[in-house]
């Protein structure tokens, strides 16, 4: 029997595919490179596209951060131009009231020249300037001068609370009162006359006298014995709890004597009644 015929003749010829993976035999290497290739395609696919994921989600993010910095600018400049033209209408309103409260002082002063004037030419005339005279200083109608104390007080500049160490409008009523009561004869706030109907009051961060705010340090100028009111307000419950808060939380309090001191007529009140004067 030939070569040929002997392999062929093997009982086992045919199953020879078969009983070459059960023992473990390679396959085909058509089969096996075709294999290959098709795992090599995949994992190449498979790292692209988790690049592909990882580059758009980058992207995602970089430009949810470029949106979140443009609404920022875009705002931030809005508030700005609003806060800026709040501020300007401030100072316009400012300015004005201020305008109109020097045309309301000159024509207070015309007023009152008119009507000396006009009550100088009787004799019931000249008793009631007399009179308003008396009750001029009172009604803080008019300007005074003379000695006075001066007390300084302003908001505390230690770290802390700094509800602590602000002076608030009771602290400034306090000390008005305070004055008044150790004799003073008129009394002013950083300039503003303080009449018997005049209102302090606390809006903000602000103290106001008569809706006028007031602007830090703040200045309270008392007409009278210099000497004599520095004892007696030195001596007042007032003065102490200053001294306190000085020592405790850091306010500005400080006292001193003037010579000369010039308070201005405070606001005209205003006119609810009037009768005639009759003549005699």
């Amino acid at each position: 029997m030939s070569e040929r015929g002997a392999r062929w003749n093997r009982p086992d010829a045919s199953m020879s595919l078969l009983a070459d993976l059960l023992a473990g035999k390679d396959l085909d290497p058509g089969y096996e490179a075709a294999a290959a290739r098709r795992a090599a395609t995949g994992a190449r696919r498979g790292r692209a596209g988790r690049w592909a994921r990882l580059l758009a989600g980058t992207l995602i993010i970089g430009l949810l951060g470029a949106v979140a910095v443009v609404q920022v600018r875009r705002g931030e400049p809005v508030a700005q131009r609003q806060r800026r033209a709040l501020l300007g209408q401030i100072r316009q309103r400012t300015a004005e009231d201020d305008g109109l409260q020097r045309q309301a002082d000159r024509l207070r002063r015309q007023t009152d020249g008119l009507r000396r004037a006009g009550l100088a030419r009787s004799d019931a005339g000249r008793t009631a300037r007399q009179e308003m005279d008396g009750l001029a200083a009172a009604a803080a109608v008019g300007p005074v001068h003379g000695a006075g104390l001066t007390v300084v007080l302003d908001d505390s500049h230690t770290r802390g609370d700094p509800q602590d160490g602000r002076v608030s409008d009771q602290d400034m009523q306090r000390l008005v009162n305070a004055l008044w009561a150790a004799g003073a004869t008129a009394v002013a706030v950083n300039g503003q006359r303080m009449a018997a109907t005049t209102a302090i009051r606390f809006a903000g961060d602000a103290i106001l006298v008569d809706y006028r705010p007031l602007s830090r340090p703040y200045t309270v100028t008392a007409l009278g014995d210099p000497g004599g009111l520095e004892r007696s307000f030195s001596g007042s419950a007032a003065a102490r709890s200053f001294r306190t808060l000085k020592a405790a939380f850091g306010i500005r309090f400080d006292i001193r004597q003037e010579d000369s001191v010039r308070l201005p007529a405070a606001p005209a009140p205003t006119l609810r009644y009037a009768g005639e004067v009759p003549a005699k």
